[in-house]
């Protein structure tokens, strides 16, 4: 009796400039062992899950706003698997439960592949926790920082120095202050309090205010005090561009600006400036100059890792000599041993192998016994029909300027890519890993491809 044919894989990506080409990679690993696998748009993957095979769809998350989806596709014969895209900067476990963890969504998924030690305990002590298996795989997000794979992003990087030089980056992380949707922002009232909190206490997002202040101010006194240096400030995905563009009004060497992934941004700058944003942690693996700017201090919120691994600065005027310092050959002071040490605590092995590679033996392993046996067709009919109502729910709302939902909202987090673009990115990682040349890209929908092996062709229909 001849072996099932491989079942189809499902990767979703929300944030194209932060995501896709991570999923890509894990894609062709899969692929390569005669997956055929979806990615794309988690926008378009959703509102079109009734259309495309059963199969495992891997999570970005399994919070509360995940639960109607993924009662769809259990419905449907998917089978779910998550990890967090959001799990390297934690401010404290119980605001991460709050607002990360939905209880019913973590004990529905069939696993959950944890970053390193420390996300794995963040999703034991998740109240009612149910024994959910946890892998420590790390993230294929981490895979394209490793000396074997950056080399992917050497033309873009070449592109951004012929653009910008010798360039200062400064990364954005305000989302919450600062969104583009209105509705999403978290507004500080005359009295001191906040609308729209969140997880967050009120002292946090005080503690946000004032840092979100000091960085406005930050950029026109760097364009100032350099005057023969770009500085680059890129907003995080979420963000309005607005308040930028008005801190930099009448700057010629400042550009606000967010294109395409930020490793090779990180690669071709000089330095690159945060305060608790995951590109200090990325900068560092990088083995990049990073500065985190600590303008306001709290003992409470300052702990994240990618503080920890980054050169703390706690002036405007410090900043300013430190920057000169390091641009007159002077190294920024090395990041604290105990720091180093417990990085892979927080993102996984470093050992090599790559996460993609672990995810991959994973679902070779368990893979079948994860997807079981298909739902009745009645139960299947009920989600399918629950799939087109809210795909018809969807595009209603996706005309709503200022909706969650609106196509703009929707274009800006992931533009619309082609087959060629897909192609390209899939012949990069090719090229530094040397494999995935018998893959084959075909795009099935707008924003979703099929990444296969060329030499099948079995699991590419819907059953």
């Amino acid at each position: 009796m001849a072996a099932p044919a491989p079942f189809p894989v499902i990767l979703p990506s929300e944030t194209q400039s932060r995501e896709f080409d991570a999923k890509l990679l894990l894609a062709g690993c899969l692929a390569e062992r005669g997956h055929p696998v979806y990615v794309g748009s988690r926008v378009e993957i959703h509102n079109r899950i009734h259309t495309l095979p059963r199969g495992l769809y891997l999570a970005k998350d399994v919070r509360r706003s995940s639960r109607r989806m993924f009662r769809i596709m259990h419905k449907l014969g998917f089978a779910i698997v998550a990890w967090d895209e959001e799990a390297i900067i934690v401010t404290d476990p119980t605001t991460f439960h709050k607002s990360r963890i939905d209880e019913e969504n973590l004990n529905r998924i069939k696993a959950f592949f944890a970053l390193g030690v420390k996300n794995r305990e963040l999703i034991e002590t998740a109240p009612g926790y149910r024994n959910t298996p946890i892998y420590e795989t790390g993230n294929p997000r981490i895979d394209l920082l490793r000396p074997q794979c950056r080399h992917i992003f050497d033309s873009e990087v070449d592109a951004l120095r012929a653009r910008f030089g010798e360039f200062i980056l400064i990364n954005s992380n305000f989302g919450r202050l600062n969104h583009l949707l209105t509705s999403d922002t978290a507004i500080q009232t005359p009295d001191g309090g906040f609308i729209n909190l969140g997880a967050g206490t009120s002292d946090w997002w005080a503690f946000r205010v004032k840092l979100f202040t000091a960085f406005k101010a930050l950029l026109p006194a760097l364009a100032r005090a350099f005057p023969d240096r770009h500085v680059v400030l890129r907003p995080h995905p979420s963000e309005a561009h607005e308040v930028w563009r008005e801190a930099a009004r009448g700057l010629s060497n400042v550009t606000v600006v967010h294109e395409g992934n930020v490793y090779p941004w990180i690669m071709a700058s000089a330095v690159a400036i945060h305060n608790g944003c995951t590109t200090g942690l990325e900068s560092y693996l990088m083995d990049h100059p990073v500065i985190t700017y600590q303008p306001v201090t709290s003992d409470e919120f300052d702990g994240q890792l990618p503080n920890r691994v980054s050169a703390p600065v706690f002036s405007l005027e410090q900043m300013i000599s430190t920057l000169e310092s390091l641009f007159a050959g002077v190294p920024l002071p090395p990041v604290r041993s105990e720091a180093g040490l417990s990085v892979e605590h927080y993102v996984g092995p470093l050992d090599g192998t790559l996460a993609s590679e672990r995810i991959d033996a994973l679902i070779a392993k368990h893979g079948e016994e994860w997807m079981g046996p298909r739902p009745s067709l009645p139960i299947r009919m009920f989600g399918y029909a629950g799939s087109v109502s809210r795909h018809v729910e969807k595009t209603i709302n996706s005309f709503r300027s200022g909706h969650k939902n609106s196509r703009s909202y929707a274009e800006h987090r992931f533009p619309v890519m082609s087959q060629a673009d897909v192609e390209v990115r899939l012949g990069r990682l090719s090229k530094v890993l040397d494999r995935f040349s018998k893959l084959i890209v075909r795009q099935i929908h707008p924003n979703i491809f099929r990444v296969s092996d060329g030499r099948r062709t079995s699991g590419q229909s819907t059953d």
